[in-house]
């Protein structure tokens, strides 16, 4: 589940924590309004970094977006600045760590990042990602390892074939990144991210996937046509 980076990929044992991070005092700032595609930003008490939110409404479903965002190989096609994803342990759709490595822009080194991805359904059919980093889960490889980074995906029924995604995430980059850099791609990042995600969703390996509920009360996700 991404992210990516991958965002990325929405406790994804942290559910609690990580997404009441949206109920702070902090109010959050508008980036970006443009394309049915809106950014903002807000400050973190104790440190430096901003985090972001991104929403945007889809012309798909639930089931869709979310077979997308479990993607891993697709976190290039969509997630801005992804260079590679790939899964490093699974427990069925609803758990899994994850890797990912961002390409930023020069002089900034690369950054890789290993977050813990978790997924539940709320009692309104919403679907609730939860990302938490997870920096010791491997050995340092020569990246920059991120250490601090937590974030969710909120998907929500609009109507037949719509579906709002909110993306919130806070990424501490680690190294010697000035903050007034890290802080200026908070526009960017989120918005081409959320842009590609619009086309990407719409194939149709992600436009046939369907929920199947189980006897037992679990349930599943189907991409079959």
């Amino acid at each position: 589940m991404k992210l990516s980076t991958s965002v990325i990929l929405l406790c994804l044992a942290s559910s609690c924590s990580t997404f009441a991070s949206d109920n702070i005092d902090e109010q959050w700032k508008p980036r970006k309004d443009k394309n049915g595609i809106q950014i903002f930003s807000r400050n973190v008490k104790g440190s430096k970094y901003e985090e972001f939110k991104g929403v945007v409404e889809l012309d798909a479903t639930i089931a869709s977006s979310l077979a997308l965002l479990d993607d891993t190989q697709a976190c290039a096609d969509w997630l801005h600045r992804c260079e590679l994803s790939r899964v490093l342990q699974r427990s069925g759709l609803l758990e899994r760590h994850i890797y990912q490595v961002s390409d930023l822009p020069f002089p900034a080194a690369s950054r890789d990042m290993v977050f813990k991805a978790t997924v539940r359904r709320t009692a309104d059919g919403s679907v609730l990602i939860n990302l938490q980093s997870r920096p010791h889960f491997i050995e340092k490889t020569e990246h920059i390892r991120v250490t601090e980074s937590h974030g969710s995906y909120l998907l929500e029924r609009l109507g037949e074939n719509r579906t709002r995604l909110t993306w919130i995430q806070y990424i501490d980059p680690a190294g010697a990144l000035p903050a007034f850099m890290v802080n200026s791609m908070l526009t960017d990042i989120p918005f081409k991210s959320l842009r590609n995600f619009k086309k990407v969703v719409k194939r149709d390996k992600y436009r046939n996937a369907r929920f199947i509920h189980h006897e037992n009360g679990s349930w599943s996700l189907s991409q079959q046509p």
